[in-house]
């Protein structure tokens, strides 16, 4: 027996040692990818053009309402702080805002699940898959404000979990007139009859519009909401975009041939009968979701992530407009359903494992992108990277997401 020791410690040895290796790999291409994704491309014009709209209306009192980016009124106000800065620090504070949210979204991720993910789970799985996730990284490094969004609708979720109902609805109203996409998760509490968590969004946001009315105007924030918010008006324009991972901006574009540096459809353009095709499709995906997150007796914690994941994928495929980066709010969704298949033990076995897979791969596009780009082109003079979006895959992945989750909670639940 004795003689065997040290060839048990070698092996032991050497085990560690694999793993070790490994785990350099991993975080080497993990810092290296984030550093390169979030810093190397500096897009930050968008941010400007905000930054001297802004301005503009501190100067002046004009506030550009049809801007296409759907910045509601109450984003001026927020606002205000930076643009009395000269551009070159409002963007690296902004820079450095983001970063510290990224720390306050991985927080919030671990107290909202119980019992806590080891750290070891964490290391290998779960911080890569967020920091990995291009959608993520492109935000980051064009200084947007969803971010903010993400950690608002977190504590939403974790101030629920705790049973504060009113304090969920009102960072939801919070989030949600930063700009407008998260408004849609009212359906989901209302849905799940949660009526203290509607009256507190909506206590809050009739008291956020009555600050943008009071110091901004009564009329211009009408005006946003009647003519930039709601499918028309100003944002038509964008709702076919190419990169428009919505439901509605997918199936408009099937009927549109692809042109080289024409990758919008003009609205008039659009037949009543696309219209009618791409709200059908909205209903029947409605109609799923309402299903997979219909009112229970009880709800275990672990089902109240897979719900709240779900309602996240269902906000982007039903929204009108979802832009490709729009995508960073549902890195608590694979985060969730990574930690759920843990928590249950389901792994190489489970259709929801895989289904979550692909569907990373699809939405965080996990592959080299030179790949994409050497490929013969898919359209002939478009960047097969474009194409990419032009034909939806992205929006294929949030459905893959859901049926993920569907798939999970049902294996989960029986013990599969």
């Amino acid at each position: 027996m004795t003689s065997l020791l040290p060839e048990a410690s070698g092996a032991l040895w050497t085990r560690k040692l694999f793993w070790s290796c490994v785990a350099m790999v991993l975080w080497g291409y993990t810092v290296a990818h984030y550093i390169h994704g979030a810093f190397g491309y500096r897009g930050y014009g968008d941010f400007f053009l905000l930054m001297r709209s802004v301005r503009e209306w501190l100067a002046g009192g004009r506030l550009d309402v049809g801007f296409s980016y759907l910045h509601p009124p109450f984003f001026y106000l927020l606002n205000i702080p930076l643009a009395l800065l000269r551009d070159p620090l409002t963007v690296q504070i902004m820079v450095v805002v983001n970063q510290l949210l990224l720390v306050a979204c991985m927080g919030l991720l671990s107290a909202a699940m119980s019992p806590k993910p080891p750290w070891r789970l964490w290391g290998w799985l779960l911080l890569p898959l967020a920091l990995n996730f291009r959608p993520l990284l492109y935000l980051l490094s064009m200084a947007k404000i969803e971010l903010l969004q993400v950690v608002l609708l977190l504590g939403t979720f974790v101030s629920f979990q705790r049973n504060r109902p009113w304090i969920a609805g009102g960072l939801m109203a919070f989030s949600g007139m930063v700009k407008p996409l998260p408004l849609i998760l009212v359906l989901y509490w209302a849905w799940k009859r949660q009526w203290r968590v509607v009256g507190g969004w909506t206590l809050a946001t009739a008291f956020i519009v009555a600050i943008c009315s009071a110091v901004i105007g009564a009329k211009i924030v009408w005006t946003y909401f009647m003519d930039v918010a709601l499918p028309h008006g100003g944002s038509a324009s964008s709702l076919y975009w190419y990169e428009n991972q919505s439901l509605l901006g997918v199936a408009g574009r099937l009927f549109h041939r692809v042109r080289p540096q024409q990758f919008f459809i003009d609205p008039n353009k659009v037949t009543s009968p696309e219209v009618l095709f791409g709200w059908g499709l909205r209903l029947v995906v409605l109609i799923w979701l309402g299903y997979l997150i219909r009112p229970r007796g009880s709800v275990s914690q672990a089902r109240l992530l897979g719900e709240w994941s779900i309602s996240l994928a269902g906000m982007l495929l039903l929204s009108p407009f979802s832009r490709d980066y729009y995508a960073v709010f549902l890195v608590p969704s694979y985060i969730f359903l990574a930690y759920y298949l843990w928590l249950r033990d389901l792994h190489w076995s489970s259709g929801g494992f895989w289904l979550g897979v692909v569907s990373y791969m699809l939405v965080g596009q996990g592959f080299p992108l030179g790949v994409i780009h050497r490929l013969p082109s898919v359209i002939p003079g478009v960047p097969n990277f474009q194409a990419y979006f032009h034909y939806g895959v992205p929006m294929v992945g949030y459905l893959l997401l859901v049926a993920a989750w569907a798939r999970a909670l049902r294996e989960g639940e029986r013990g599969v």
